[in-house]
């Protein structure tokens, strides 16, 4: 289809104005509108733009299966009716959905009526919604709940497909929302937040276990071989026994014959990670030894973040203590090493704690400048969520 303006003026609007939109569809009465996405909208001031954040947007769309004629979105900021989209699609706006395959760059959000009937889709026959778009519903419904746009139960409920899927696209794309929700394992939602994820994960564990013959052999297919280590990862995290009792064994059968390594590489971030964190300090000091003696860098970096899993505190402090220290973490290693223990929820107070008690110290050595440094506070402080550890953040700051 022909253009509906140049190409100087549709690149202009997404070249000289600052991020993207959110394209709001109400299928009830076929109002679409559009607006600047900002995740914190009260905290951010638009910049003045010539287009006064507007833009020219592609809008390629589905109904019941079948792919329609892509228009473009002319809006304002003001709600406006698209009457040529209610034309093709009859009286009945509802069941549809927009940016097909992702080939725009704006979010979309729906009426209530239309949100359901997607997520009745994804429940009943996932496959009829293309696999890119499933990863796009996820990740649009959890950014919209962060800007709060719609509930985070919404935004939830997007997930409840989670056990029929076996795709990896997707679930590298819900995996990274639920890393998000994962950092408020601190709070007393979390049990049924995690027993209800353990639920729908232990299908795509199960899954891999079977197309492995018990584990013993490596998927066919990239994208199996990557969306293993997803199942392995996830389920570990959740609490699934049999995959704690499978990295485990792994990881024994390596110390018990430390010259040859039976995990293979495609897995050893993942099963380091949940066998330190399964096991004690045995487990920890044969993870030392193999990064101290490690002559291949990428291995030597795999141990030094498995180090930080252990949910041992005195262990955790110890390696704090470490990290620090030239002769054991090399200096260009020590932010991200701490980064790495304040990301398991056992060292987040830890790793606060040390870096207040030696402030002075870390800022005159890894500067307050630094990519490194500011990387350091970010990966310290994500975890913090309550108006108390903001204060204390302004507080150390200001010192």
């Amino acid at each position: 289809m022909s253009l509906p303006h140049t190409v100087h003026d549709i690149m202009n609007r997404w070249i000289l104005q600052m991020g993207f939109p959110v394209v709001t569809i109400d299928t009830a009465t076929g109002h679409i509108t559009q607006k600047h996405f900002l995740l914190d909208p009260d905290s951010v001031v638009d910049r003045p733009s010539p287009y006064n954040y507007t833009w020219l947007v592609p809008i390629k769309w589905m109904k019941g299966g079948v792919e329609r004629e892509q228009h473009w979105l002319l809006l304002q900021k003001t709600c406006y009716c698209l009457c040529l989209m209610k034309t093709c699609m009859g009286q009945d706006l509802t069941g549809f959905l927009a940016n097909l395959n992702v080939s725009g760059y704006y979010r979309v959000n729906y009426d209530m009526d239309n949100w359901e009937r997607l997520l009745n889709q994804l429940t009943t026959d996932h496959t009829v919604i293309p696999l890119i778009n499933r990863a796009q519903i996820v990740d649009d419904a959890f950014n919209l709940a962060r800007a709060k746009v719609i509930n985070t139960t919404l935004a939830l409920r997007t997930i409840q497909y989670l056990s029929q899927e076996r795709d990896y696209i997707s679930l590298q794309h819900t995996g990274a929302q639920l890393l998000l929700i994962l950092m408020f394992d601190r709070g007393q939602a979390y049990g049924v937040l995690q027993a209800y994820l353990k639920m729908k994960i232990t299908p795509l564990f199960e899954h891999f276990r079977t197309i492995t013959d018990d584990w013993t052999r490596v998927p066919t297919g990239h994208n199996d071989q990557y969306n293993q280590i997803n199942a392995i990862s996830f389920a570990c995290r959740m609490g699934v026994e049999r995959c704690r009792a499978l990295t485990s064994a792994w990881f024994r059968e390596w110390m018990l014959n430390p010259d040859h390594n039976p995990i293979h590489p495609n897995l050893k971030t993942t099963v380091y990670c949940n066998a330190i964190a399964a096991g004690g300090v045995e487990e920890w000091d044969f993870a030392w030894r193999m990064f101290k003696n490690a002559t291949v860098a990428t291995e030597a970096a795999k141990l030094r973040s498995a180090l930080a899993c252990t949910k041992v505190p005195w262990l955790l402090n110890r390696y704090l203590d470490y990290s620090l220290d030239p002769a054991k973490i090399r200096k260009q290693d020590s932010t991200s090493t701490i980064g790495y223990i304040a990301g398991n929820v056992v060292g987040t107070p830890l790793a606060w704690d040390f870096i207040r008690a030696r402030w002075n110290y870390i800022y005159t050595e890894y500067g307050g400048g630094s990519f490194s440094f500011s990387n350091l506070l970010n990966g310290v402080t994500r975890r913090f969520s309550t108006e108390f550890e903001l204060k204390q953040v302004g507080t150390v700051a200001l010192s």
